[in-house]
């Protein structure tokens, strides 16, 4: 009898960029070409970059077969890993979720937005080891270095084990195996907000607004997701559900009280 660790394990894969996406494919290429692996796609129609953690509750979600082992679900990142769950693949389901590999980095604060963190949330939300990875350039060109780095370390990353509530945020330099420097286990950045909202006119001559402005400046500390990408490393950056400030948690116990302090 095989072993756990030798056994076939079902990876559910999605992202933000859609179904059609690039990073999509050289993720799902990937895992197919490893042993060890079965794979099923589940992803949204269409670009849903930014769409956070939010699940579409004012209009219908629809199913598209994209060819085996491939659907497409009219949603948001969190409601194909949800739709997985709950109908595509409930007699089936997967052991892992793995979210990406995005277009463009998902960093510091960013986290929040992303809607390829949100993805492996959902599957953290399910129970499943997730993980979330990303294309540390604004216009990434190569995707062979990240396709190399999972085909040498993801069998390794999955080997540790991942804490209930928690899953882990990858960030991989943009181009060949040869420009990845090593990994590094990193800690969130902090992303410098300037000129985010700019003034637009339309064709008709009314203003309006648009949200992105100029490419975003990053705080530059030692030991962040963004300092060691931009040194050429790989950031693994492990996260909680729980946003609890714990520490602050326990500082803020004498305020509590039994009864109202009425005048």
């Amino acid at each position: 009898m095989s072993s756990d660790t030798e056994r076939t394990r079902h990876v559910l894969i999605s992202n933000d960029d859609g179904i059609d996406a690039h990073g999509l494919s050289v993720l799902e290429e990937t895992i197919r070409s490893m042993p060890g692996f079965r794979v099923t796609v589940v992803a949204p129609h269409d670009q849903q970059s930014a769409s956070s953690h939010s699940l579409t509750l004012t209009s219908p979600l629809r199913i598209l077969d994209r060819g085996p082992g491939r659907y497409a679900v009219t949603g948001t990142p969190t409601d194909t890993v949800l739709v997985a769950m709950e109908k595509i693949l409930r007699s089936d389901p997967p052991d892992i979720v793995l979210s990406g590999i995005n277009h463009g980095p998902n960093m510091g604060e960013d986290v929040i937005y992303s809607g390829t963190v949100a993805a492996a949330m959902e599957g953290t939300m399910f129970g499943l080891p997730s993980y979330a990875f990303s294309l540390a350039a604004w216009h990434p060109t190569d995707f062979s270095g990240a396709a190399a780095f999972l085909r040498a370390m993801l069998p390794e990353i999955l080997a540790f084990p991942l804490e209930k509530g928690s899953l882990l945020n990858v960030n991989i330099p943009d181009g060949p195996p040869s420009a990845i420097k090593g990994i590094r286990v990193t800690r969130l950045g902090s992303r410098v907000y300037q000129n985010v909202i700019t003034d637009q006119v339309d064709p008709h001559g009314k203003p309006y607004l648009w949200i992105g402005g100029q490419g975003p400046t990053w705080e530059r500390e030692q030991g962040t997701d963004y300092s060691c990408t931009e040194q050429g490393y790989v950031s693994l950056t492990p996260l909680l559900v729980d946003l609890t400030h714990h520490q602050l948690h326990e500082e803020m116990k004498s305020l509590e009280r039994d009864g109202w302090p009425h005048e």
